[in-house]
C-alpha cells in the first residue's frame, strides 16, 4: 500500500439508513477513521424523521441523499449507482468497521490477487454499546455447494470490484426484504465470479432489539 493515494483504487462505501440516528454516528466514525487514503462514503437515507438528517448535514466528508425507496436493497443499489470507486462495499447504519485497517486490508488482498472478483473477512457480533459478544466469527473458505445451503459470506465484511455491477449487471434485487445478500452472492457465484477470504476481522455486526431481524418474526423471514 506504499503508493500515492491517486495510484490506489477508489473505494466507495455505501450506507443505507432509515431512522438510524441512534447508531449512525458510530458507523460514520468507523468509515472516517479508516487509514485507507482513497475513499468515499455515500449515505442513502430513506426519508428519516428521527434526527438522522441532522447528523448527515453535520457530518464531514460524506455524500448523502434522502428520498423514499423500496427498501434496504433498493437504497444500496442507489448508492452503488452514485459510486465512483473501482471497489465498492456496503455497511449498514447500525454496523461499523472493526478497525481503522479494515478497508486497507481488504483492498490489499484484492491488489495481491487480481484474479479475485470479491473478498470477504471475519466479523464480530457486538451489543448495543459496541462491546464484543464472544470471539470473532470466521466464515469458511468459499464453496458453492455450501453457499447453496446457507449464506456464510458476511455482506458487512465484503468488498467487490465495481465492474460486477456496472459491466455484469449483478445488482442487488430491490424487491427482496430479506436474504438479498445471499441471493446476490449466489448469482455472482453462478456467474463464475471468484470469491476470496481475508483472514482478518473487518466489521462489527450490532445486535439490538430494534434491528430489522429482531423486529420481524421467523415466519416472514423464512
Amino acid at each position: 500500500m506504499n503508493q500515492p493515494p491517486e495510484a490506489l483504487p477508489l473505494v466507495s462505501i455505501v450506507t443505507p439508513v432509515l431512522n438510524g440516528a441512534r447508531f449512525l454516528s458510530d458507523n460514520l466514525e468507523s468509515v472516517r477513521s479508516q487509514d485507507y487514503p482513497h475513499l468515499e462514503h455515500i449515505v442513502v437515507d430513506g426519508g428519516s424523521s428521527d434526527g438522522t438528517l441532522d447528523l448527515l448535514r453535520s457530518a464531514p466528508g460524506i455524500v448523502w441523499s434522502s428520498a423514499k425507496d423500496r427498501g434496504m436493497y433498493d437504497a444500496i443499489n442507489r448508492g452503488f449507482r452514485q459510486a465512483r470507486g473501482q471497489v465498492v462495499a456496503y455497511q449498514n447504519a447500525d454496523d461499523r468497521y472493526a478497525s481503522s485497517h479494515a478497508v486497507s486490508t481488504a483492498v490489499e488482498h484484492l491488489l495481491e490477487r487480481p484474479e479475485l472478483d470479491l473478498v470477504y473477512g471475519d466479523f464480530r457480533y457486538v451489543d448495543q454499546e459496541g462491546r464484543p459478544l464472544g470471539p470473532p466469527v470466521q466464515p469458511q473458505e468459499f464453496d458453492l455447494a455450501s453457499l447453496r445451503r446457507y449464506n456464510f459470506v458476511p455482506p458487512h465484511s465484503t468488498f467487490l470490484r465495481s465492474r460486477l455491477l456496472t459491466e455484469d449487471g449483478l445488482w442487488l434485487d430491490p424487491e427482496l426484504r430479506f436474504a438479498g445478500d445471499w441471493d446476490w452472492f449466489l448469482r455472482m457465484a453462478l456467474a463464475g465470479k471468484r470469491f476470496g477470504r481475508v483472514n482478518a476481522v473487518l466489521s462489527d455486526f450490532r445486535r439490538h432489539r430494534d434491528s430489522k431481524t429482531s423486529t420481524i418474526g421467523w415466519g416472514p423471514r423464512l
